[in-house]
């Protein structure tokens, strides 16, 4: 502290002048209205002649205004049930396309296999509809695997999907 806070400050009107520390002892009092009249009397003309200590008188007042602020705003209560639900959802959709692509792979190879044997490696079949149709299922896979690359990094570069709108 300097020695200009110890010092005591001059009060017109008053019996005895506060110090500095004796001000931002009684200040929090002051402001929760739990002072005594004198006292209050002298903290205001303390106040009035003491920069630093008006100064944090300020800043204790807004930091009460901020105080009230934040108590009096309603803060979101997390409903156990809703999370718990939400949790066997994501499971319950997630086994079921789980399940879903392994059939459909088991059953596109079941139908890659079928065709291979009786389609394309049947030299009755002419070779131009042979190529023709394997340039249509290479198209289709590539088609696929594009779409499926793209969903994928875009859902991945979310930064906020978990945000609920």
């Amino acid at each position: 502290m300097s020695a200009g806070n110890d010092t005591r400050r001059p009060v017109v009107g008053s019996s005895r002048a506060l110090r500095c520390e004796e001000a931002r002892i009684l200040l929090m009092g002051y402001l929760d209205n739990e002072l005594q009249p004198d006292e209050v009397r002298q903290l205001e003309d303390h106040l009035a002649v003491c920069v630093e200590c008006r100064r944090e008188e300020q800043e204790f007042r807004k930091l009460g205004e901020v105080t009230e602020e934040m108590l009096n705003e309603e803060i979101a209560v997390l409903d156990v049930d809703d999370a718990w639900q939400n949790i066997y959802r994501r499971l319950e959709r997630s086994t079921g396309w789980l399940l879903f692509s392994a059939g459909l792979i088991l059953l596109g190879g079941y139908a890659s296999w079928a065709l291979l044997t009786e389609f394309f490696l049947n030299p009755e079949e002419p070779i131009v509809a042979r190529l023709g149709v394997g340039a249509m299922l290479g198209g289709i896979i590539v088609l696929l695997v594009s779409i499926g690359r793209e969903v994928l990094t875009k859902y991945r570069g979310e930064r906020y999907r978990e945000v609920k709108q």
